[in-house]
């Protein structure tokens, strides 16, 4: 049976406007068409659920769309239990709450003598979404729950950073772990007078207004210092382990995860469609799949 697959790695991948021209074509093949969420970012699945509800407003077909998540994928598999330190679940029963509606949600804010300790995001009393939590006023954990009111997902915050992820089975034992790394990356930039990066300003790795906008005495001062060189800049880059408590799998990057998420949902029929942004970091991945851009 055909299918296409459209990965979602981002949020901006979602609102690029080629993401639903190509998942309206694909509706109108009238085979099934999924969309798989597997970032890390575990609340955004409530974000691409309410994008494609805005889609089916507009086109009908979206209903018929298959909405996969990681929590979904792997609710089966064996996990970890978590220590109460690394859970960190809170009784919220023992603040001052306040009740608030935000684009058409409800809000619930916990407070302990004036801080916010914690704020329930939620479609109605049944159905919460995502729970934060605070210490001193400063975020330092995201709970995410899936449809059946129970914890899916944990991201672990410092300094607004999510460092640490923990996917939960339905137990709600640690399935899998990401956690977040940097590492230095480097830049090779040929410059010349003529550029629209000049050479002359990026000693200060500033970026100038393009030669076009420059006015012409501007510009004749720029070419005049500007000389052909090549610039290194040294910038850093995050990247993800990931960890399968399963079977203690180790990931070395996140695409490698990727690709064995979707070895378990591809078959030779199917049509995948991935970020043209990613397309240079998963398209090492699997070699022989022929993958389709949005």
């Amino acid at each position: 049976m055909q299918q296409f697959i459209f990965l979602l790695t981002s949020l901006n991948g979602m609102h690029k406007p080629n993401f639903s021209i190509q998942l309206q074509k694909a509706l109108q093949r009238g085979v099934q068409v999924s969309v798989l969420v597997a970032m890390v970012d575990f609340e955004a699945v409530w974000t691409v659920r309410q994008y494609l509800n805005q889609l089916a407003r507009k086109d009908a077909r979206v209903k018929s769309v298959r909405l996969i998540t990681l929590a979904e994928m792997f609710a089966k598999e064996p996990g970890l239990a978590l220590t109460a330190a690394e859970r960190h679940a809170v009784q919220l029963d023992r603040y001052e709450q306040r009740l608030f509606a935000d684009n058409q949600e409800q809000v619930k804010r916990y407070l302990d003598a004036g801080h916010m300790v914690a704020e329930l995001r939620q479609i109605d009393d049944e159905t919460p979404m995502v729970l934060r939590q605070y210490q001193e006023d400063q975020l330092t954990q995201v709970d995410t729950y899936g449809l059946d009111g129970t914890v899916v997902g944990i991201e672990k915050i410092q300094n607004e950073v999510a460092t640490t992820s923990y996917l939960l089975n339905q137990h709600g034992e640690a399935v899998l772990r990401f956690v977040r790394h940097e590492r230095p990356v480097e830049h090779v930039y040929n410059l010349s007078a003529t550029s629209a990066m000049l050479a002359t300003e990026f000693e200060d790795a500033k970026q100038v207004a393009n030669a076009a906008t420059m006015s012409k005495r501007q510009l004749e001062r720029a070419e005049a210092k500007a000389i052909d060189k090549t610039q290194v800049i040294t910038a850093t880059e995050a990247y993800y382990g990931v960890l399968a408590y399963s079977n203690y799998r180790r990931f070395s990057d996140i695409y490698a995860f990727y690709q064995a998420v979707l070895s378990r949902l591809l078959t030779p029929q199917t049509r995948l469609y991935i970020d043209l942004a990613v397309n240079a970091h998963f398209s090492p991945q699997m070699p022989n799949q022929l993958i389709f851009n949005y």
